[in-house]
């Protein structure tokens, strides 16, 4: 059995476990942290595909650590009573001649100093059982040395390299990991005609082409330049995917009740200058979501502005079935799963 850390959003520990189950059959979940997820299982990381996950770790070692002593103090303690696993890294990573590693302590979620007089102790035993060279300036391979505030250490091999950063994303796009949750909370089915009215970068959109099954899938946003973009990525695509400009609070295009789901990021208008009550763009927002939803239909919605979108949420209309509070870049926001009702 393998035991693995995964990273997630922040506020979506019940989805991310319940998708963690539903992919593998196998998992025994060990803890469910805010954020940090540790599970065990048979298949090798090359088999886990997960796309709800920030970052994925394989755990060396886990023990009780108390968070009120020094973080040095409590490095020495956990590396002198606690074994490290190195069994099972290669299989799970190129592990070549010469490559490198860095021990990287973080105290909570936040990186931290360390003496590293502590660590050669603990840096000697990789070496030598992954024959691994420490890595000062360069390394190939984090090793993370990582203390919980729910009172837990952790020694961590990551084993994500390749994940989108902010620096590779289009400005305002959202996070591959957010897309695919906001889809899979919609629970998706093969039947399901499903539309992002405000698409921008077809963040959404993408995710839903790629991972999930479904009968027709729409895209629309009031930019022209954005959604030229969007088609020129998609041209000649076999997905169903159809991508149109439209206005969100005028889809006239659509008859009433055409749609399964709509799973979006509107505007937040978060920092109006002047500080306009934005719920009346909500309130035609969600009147247009309505008209085109089926009944029982759902809609979720990712909203940093809760306050003017709750004020122009109409209970009467649609069914609140589920609340997610969660931070996007840094950023409080809310994830709103609807029912028309």
């Amino acid at each position: 059995m393998y035991t693995y850390a995964s990273s997630y959003i922040s506020g979506f520990g019940k989805p991310v476990e319940a998708i963690l189950k539903s992919k593998v059959k196998d998992v025994v979940i060990i803890k469910r942290l805010d954020g940090l997820l540790i599970y065990q299982t048979k298949l090798e990381f090359s088999q886990l595909q997960l796309p709800c996950f920030n970052n994925t770790y394989q755990v060396l070692a886990m023990a009780d650590a108390k968070s009120n002593i020094p973080y040095n103090a409590a490095v020495k303690r956990f590396i002198a009573n606690t074994e490290l696993q190195l069994t099972g890294i290669q299989s799970n990573i190129n592990i070549l001649k010469n490559k490198s590693f860095k021990i990287l302590p973080f105290d909570g979620n936040s990186p931290t100093g360390i003496n590293f007089d502590i660590i050669k102790s603990l840096e000697n035993k990789i070496e030598h059982a992954l024959k691994l060279k420490v890595g000062f300036r360069k390394h190939d391979f984090d090793i993370v040395l990582l203390r919980r505030r729910e009172g837990m250490f952790l020694a961590l091999f990551k084993l994500t390299y390749n994940r989108l950063t902010e620096k590779n994303l289009n400005k305002g796009a959202l996070r591959p990991e957010l897309c695919y949750i906001l889809s899979w909370i919609s629970d998706l089915s093969k039947n399901d005609i499903i539309i992002d009215p405000f698409c921008g970068h077809g963040s959404i959109p993408k995710i839903i082409a790629k991972y999930f099954t479904y009968n027709m899938l729409f895209a629309s946003d009031i930019d022209e330049i954005l959604i030229n973009k969007f088609k020129n990525e998609f041209k000649k695509n076999k997905k169903n995917l159809f991508i149109k400009r439209r206005d969100a609070l005028n889809l006239a295009y659509f008859e009433n009740g055409f749609f399964d789901k709509i799973i979006s990021d509107p505007p937040w208008n978060v920092y109006n200058a002047q500080n306009e009550d934005f719920s009346l763009f909500y309130k035609k927002m969600l009147n247009e979501f309505y008209r085109i939803l089926k009944p029982n239909g759902i809609c979720t919605i990712l909203m940093g502005n809760q306050v003017d979108f709750e004020k122009a949420l109409n209970t009467r209309s649609f069914k609140l079935l589920e609340t997610y509070r969660i931070l996007v870049n840094g950023k409080k926001a809310n994830v709103y799963k609807l029912m028309k009702i």
